[in-house]
């Protein structure tokens, strides 16, 4: 299966209508929550090995690891290496990224749907006003890097910086696969969680964690204080989930491929910690 592709299960809840009144009912009844506790369960530990063999995962430098659950394994910890140069924009995670323009007046388009920037911060729940935040990313770049159930869950800095604070806003659990984007207003509907980083080479930087389907919790290592480029900020529990960076106007120059493939609709692969663009 590609990896843009979705599943038969997203095709049945996302493309169907009755699949979308299952769907509802799902996540009405809480049965992400329960398949949460299942997967973080003894139990679930059966599961890995099938797991990997049908995702053929790269396990090296786990061989003899002993996981306590699924979760502990879907959240294990390894080393990265990362593209050091401070004029370089990193990947923050294992994805497939999308590009898009933020317009003057703070719109941009995704799957279908109009976004604009207050609806991925809800700002005045936090005591920061919609003119803020659109002055400080209007005319800049959304980039948006889908990890897959397969990736590594856990994510870095982009760049050296601070941050003053993690806002956390309660959602839904849908899919973040291609369908269900194409169907539902997802970074307005699921759970997220957002900070403003003040970046040494990029200005300001909004970095915003989606849930979906099964993610039942996203954890950040720091609330307020300092970071350095390729320090880790956090990771994710349980299957695909997605993280958007707004970048401001005139700061970054992606890489002329990134450019060319995403320009057409087309998700690019990317490791965490490569270099995705350049400090203008």
């Amino acid at each position: 299966m590609a990896e843009n592709a979705n599943d038969k299960s997203v095709q049945f809840l996302y493309g169907t209508k009755g699949g979308r009144v299952l769907l509802h009912a799902i996540l009405a009844l809480r049965v992400p929550k329960l398949l949460g506790v299942v997967l973080r369960s003894p139990f679930s530990r059966f599961y890995i090995n099938s797991f990997v063999k049908k995702n053929k995962i790269d396990m090296t430098g786990f061989e003899n690891a002993k996981f306590k659950s699924f979760n502990d394994f879907f959240t294990r910890k390894k080393e990265i290496s990362f593209d050091a140069e401070l004029s370089h924009l990193i990947s923050p995670a294992d994805s497939l990224l999308s590009v898009y323009e933020i317009t003057e007046d703070s719109k941009f388009h995704i799957k279908g749907f109009d976004y604009t920037l207050q609806d991925f911060f809800e700002p005045e729940r936090f005591g920061t006003s919609q003119e803020e935040t659109t002055k400080l990313f209007k005319g800049g770049l959304c980039l948006v890097f889908r990890l897959c159930a397969t990736d590594y869950h856990r994510y870095c800095y982009v760049d050296n910086g601070s941050q003053n604070g993690n806002h956390f806003i309660q959602g839904s659990l849908y899919s973040v696969q291609p369908l269900a984007a194409e169907n539902f207003r997802l970074y307005t509907k699921n759970r997220r969680s957002w900070t403003i980083m003040d970046t040494e080479n990029f200005g300001k930087i909004a970095q915003v964690e989606v849930g979906a389907f099964s993610v039942g919790g996203i954890k950040n290592n720091l609330e307020t204080g300092s970071f350095k480029k390729g320090d880790e900020k956090g990771y994710f529990d349980l299957h695909g989930s997605t993280i958007v960076l707004l970048i401001q106007k005139d700061k970054v120059q992606l890489l002329e491929e990134i450019k060319k493939v995403t320009a057409t609709g087309q998700e690019y692969r990317v490791k965490i910690g490569q270099c995705v663009g350049e400090k203008k």
